[in-house]
């Protein structure tokens, strides 16, 4: 049963986010932060389920609703950017990524993907899970670790070790090529 507060902010979920002001002033805050609708609605709805499961309901639910969506939408903004910058550099030394048509580059392409398949699927199931999840793009460390249940330092030590053992499933010449700093 949903707070008479938040029951009476939320008529329907289409009319939420576009005729009800507390809601529509938090999706207009979030679109300023992130720039995009949809992502918008996603930080709105984090902070509508977190409202709803509040205990008992807070004072002003209108400021506290606008102050979470404005800290979810800042937290999502800061994944974002850390996800964006992390495909970056780990594509920017990779000479096989850059638009290519040498088919000579999409076939060792596509042999290192069929390598690093192999590798994976040779690693212990407890290190198999978070690497399936984390190449899946399930989120970070903390979403990986309460999706398996697990505490969030176990996930980190996990996803290393997994990632170890698949640097060394290549042979030398393309572990400097792909990760030069990450080598033992």
């Amino acid at each position: 049963m949903l707070p008479v507060a938040v029951s009476n902010m939320i008529e329907s979920p289409p009319a939420a986010t576009t005729s009800c002001p507390p809601t529509s002033r938090a999706l207009t805050a979030a679109r300023r932060l992130l720039g995009c609708s949809h992502l918008a609605e996603d930080a709105l709805q984090e902070a509508l389920l977190a409202l709803w499961q509040q205990p008992a309901p807070p004072p002003n639910p209108e400021a506290w609703l606008c102050t979470a969506v404005v800290l979810r939408a800042r937290q999502l903004r800061r994944c974002l950017r850390r996800r964006h910058h992390h495909e970056n550099c780990a594509t920017a030394d990779c000479p096989h990524v850059a638009t290519c048509d040498n088919p000579l580059h999409h076939a060792y392409a596509h042999e290192l993907e069929h390598r690093l398949h192999k590798a994976s699927s040779a690693l212990p199931p407890a290190q198999q899970a978070p690497l399936q999840l984390w190449r899946s793009g399930a989120g970070d460390y903390s979403d990986i670790a309460r999706n398996l249940r697990l505490p969030i330092g176990t996930v980190r030590s996990r996803l290393h070790r997994a990632r170890r053992e698949l640097l060394r499933a290549l042979p030398a010449d393309e572990r400097g090529a792909l990760h030069p700093s990450r080598l033992e």
